[in-house]
């Protein structure tokens, strides 16, 4: 690059400056001339005009142009107007960048005249091979101003002339910021659900880098079992450094077991994905139910349950209901069963996988007939099971016979008459009640009667089989015989039915006298 160079010619008592900043020594005046006043620090064309005001004279040179609006450098010295010989002295050189752009190597040289001593400078200078000062100034950055203090002393009395130059060179810098965007995503989502859970699934994409990503997207594939009714591709647009996006979705299992689901995301080449997991469970209850299978009427019924979990999930909020039959009576339930509204429920906090519980009611009919039996259990996620079982209701027969006499004791001559009753104390008909009476030789028949027909032979009374007999209904037959030899009489009577497997034998003593 091409230097930029000015001289700058500053003298003791003025500074003179010639067309193309040339320096001369000024000539010696016959006579001391006024002080010129102090003038305002102006440029024109490209040599400033001297100013000496206070007592000091400053120079100024705007390079390359002359103007400051136009140059690159603002060079300024500004030295005492008058100094006498001996003394120590300071004058002080400015170097300026009139420009916002940094200029380098920047250098500047002074020619120190051989009337001056000089002493020292700030910062130090270095002479050249010429005998000129020079001081690197290094880089000026835009509007940035160094400045050079030089102490010396003057040795003789004349004018001091001191020329000064600036070498640089200009710089334009551009600049650029390279980036490293760095597209992340994070995928989470429920890792342990029930088959009628809904699975959570957030997506956080981010740009844990610097400068922006563009056209972010994020796609999220369900694999086969898991379904969604919502959306499964999101548009992030734009992510800032450290800026992040939340999406969530929500999804459903068609079926248990294990499900990896992935996701993408992508900002133009750029392209990262995550993963998660799930595993989806369920309870699978059973049950089975046990039930008397003949039960006479007013006796107790069992009806027995077992509830089983043989899914790999805790049946959670268990309840177990059994519908009791029309005109049942419960006489107990086990494990706290509550009974009400016609039917008893059991309430269990959780059935744990392979788990099973039993439950048992025990209840009585007072009527015949069969009874359907029904029991159910649901659960938390589980689908309703249910079991029925009967039992038959029977009757039964339950026959009271008995035989009394009426008048006893009776005398040789004199009449008995002994009164037979059958009651039927059971829950059922019995028939065909068949009365048989036998006489000891002691008595004589005389005549019979009652709810059938009898006949006598032999001293053997046979009635007419009943042919049935209603529970709670009595039937009665009497006999009379005549009492025809003194002593201790036993009138007997034999009954038998259908359902009886082996005779009644009731007999009534008898006393003849």
């Amino acid at each position: 690059m091409k230097r930029s160079l000015i001289a700058v010619c500053v003298a003791g008592l003025a500074a003179i400056f010639l067309s193309g900043c040339a320096c001369t020594e000024a000539s010696p005046a016959p006579a001391p001339a006024p002080a010129p006043k102090p003038q305002p620090v102006m440029t024109s064309g490209t040599c400033p005009v001297v100013t000496t005001a206070a007592g000091m004279t400053t120079a100024k040179m705007a390079i390359p142009t002359g103007e400051v609006n136009s140059s690159v450098v603002l060079l300024e010295t500004t030295t005492p107007a008058e100094v006498y010989v001996g003394d120590s002295v300071d004058y002080k050189m400015t170097v300026t960048n009139l420009t916002d752009c940094p200029l380098t190597d920047v250098v500047l040289t002074s020619v120190i005249p051989a009337n001056f001593d000089l002493k020292a400078s700030a910062p130090q200078a270095q002479i050249n091979k010429d005998g000129e000062a020079m001081w690197m100034l290094g880089d000026l950055a835009g509007k940035e101003s160094k400045s050079v203090t030089v102490r010396g002393v003057p040795t003789a009395a004349g004018s001091f002339i001191s020329c000064s130059k600036v070498d640089y060179r200009p710089v334009l810098c551009t600049s650029f910021v390279a980036v490293a965007p760095k597209l992340t995503l994070k995928k989470t989502m429920t890792s342990d659900a029930l088959l009628c859970d809904p699975i959570k699934i957030t997506l956080v994409v981010a740009n844990e880098g610097t400068g922006t990503l563009r056209d972010v997207k994020v796609v999220d594939t369900l694999p086969d079992g898991l379904t969604t009714q919502g959306q499964t591709t999101f548009d992030a647009g734009e992510l800032a450094a450290g800026q992040s996006k939340t999406f969530d979705l929500t999804a459903k299992a068609t079926r248990t077991g294990s499900f990896t689901n992935s996701a993408v995301a992508t900002a133009g080449t750029l392209k990262v994905d995550d993963k998660a997991s799930v595993t989806v469970r369920q309870p699978v209850l059973g049950i089975t139910k046990a039930a008397t299978k003949t039960a006479f009427a007013g006796r107790d019924i069992v009806y027995d349950i077992k509830v089983t979990n043989s899914g790999d999930a805790a049946a959670a909020n268990l309840v177990v209901t059994d519908e009791l039959p029309a005109g049942v009576t419960v006489v107990s339930a086990s494990n706290g069963g509550v009974v009400g509204q016609g039917k008893v429920t059991w309430t269990i906090a959780s059935l744990a996988p392979k788990g099973e519980a039993a439950f048992q009611v025990t209840v009585k009919s007072a009527a015949q007939g069969t009874l359907t039996n029904k029991a159910m259990a649901v659960a938390a996620c589980a689908d309703a099971v249910s079991a029925s079982a009967t039992t038959t209701v029977v009757g039964k027969p339950a026959i009271l016979l008995e035989v009394i006499d009426i008048d006893d004791p009776i005398s040789v001559g004199g009449e008995e008459t002994y009164v037979i009753t059958a009651t039927n104390q059971g829950t059922m008909d019995d028939n065909n009640i068949k009365i048989v009476c036998k006489l000891e030789d002691n008595e004589a028949f005389v005549s019979c009667g009652g709810a059938t027909e009898g006949t006598h032979a032999a001293g053997t009374i046979t009635f007419k089989p009943l042919p049935a007999l209603a529970p709670k209904a009595k039937a009665t037959w009497t006999v009379k015989v005549k009492g025809v030899k003194v002593g201790d009489v036993r009138f007997a009577v034999e009954m038998t039915t259908d359902q009886l497997q082996r005779p009644v034998i009731e007999t009534e003593a008898t006393q003849i006298y």
